[in-house]
């Protein structure tokens, strides 16, 4: 059987837990109401927490995981890959590679894509450095990447260096906005002057992003939120596209 690439599953050590914790819920919630009487009562106020705090957001995160390989392909929404003639690219939080390399497989006229991260295994299963370089290599696109480990606050690369840069789904786990704006005048500084900045990240007030994750949509911020904070960084906005609650800023470096 042919060796398929492992992108892993997004918050998986969360998904294995709250599901069993929520169909807990589920069962005192059913109990509550065949018992009835003032202990029906409190049951079926804890079984309901429990449903709201754990079963709602661990089957929302594994539907998520199940749509990731064909709704949320960032590629189709980055004209510049089409526009620039090989380009310097740079993957900020590249993980096990799920957008990197479908960028690296959209190069059809030359072109070079870098990928930096801390590989941590918390956010991605199976997140590390040599789980990416595998992938690379069973998508064919082993010539026309790096990878290396690197923070968007500390970026290991020159000034100047990129034509693009991306980011997907990476600044909301940078917690503060002082690292935040770190992260930002970093990418800022390697950037070529007119230089294209891709990001995607979840809307807090999407319909979509409650449906996926429950009482965690507070974990994301609003459009408002990052459309202030890049443009206070120096990135023109171009364009945004909602993507099932999933924002896409495509921005340029001014």
């Amino acid at each position: 059987m042919e060796e398929k690439p492992k992108y892993g599953w997004y918050v998986k050590s969360l998904i294995v837990t709250f599901i069993p914790i929520g169909l807990v819920g589920l069962l005192l919630l059913i109990f509550g109401i065949i018992i009835r009487a003032i202990i029906g009562l409190l049951l079926i106020i804890g079984g309901a927490a429990l449903i709201v705090f754990f079963l709602w957001p661990g089957l929302g995160m594994m539907a998520l995981n199940l749509s990731l390989k064909e709704a949320f392909d960032m590629t189709s929404r980055m004209p510049a890959l089409r526009e620039i003639k090989s380009p310097e690219i740079l993957d900020v939080g590249c993980g096990t590679g799920r957008t990197a390399l479908k960028i690296a497989k959209s190069l059809k006229n030359g072109g070079h894509l870098y990928g930096i991260d801390i590989y941590e295994k918390m956010a991605i299963s199976g997140n590390a450095l040599d789980t990416i370089l595998k992938n690379a290599e069973l998508e064919g696109v082993q010539e026309k990447t790096t990878f290396q480990f690197g923070s968007a606050t500390e970026i290991p690369f020159e000034d100047s260096r990129f034509d693009i840069v991306n980011l997907s789904s990476v600044l909301h786990e940078v917690h503060n906005d002082e690292e935040k704006i770190k992260a930002l005048k970093e990418i800022y500084r390697v950037l070529k002057p007119e230089g294209y900045l891709y990001i995607g990240e979840w809307n807090r007030i999407a319909w979509q992003t409650f449906i996926f994750t429950g009482i965690f949509m507070l974990v994301f911020k609003s459009n408002r939120y990052w459309r202030d904070l890049f443009a206070n960084q120096g990135f023109k906005i171009l364009s945004y596209n909602n993507v099932n609650g999933y924002g896409i800023f495509e921005m340029k470096k001014v």
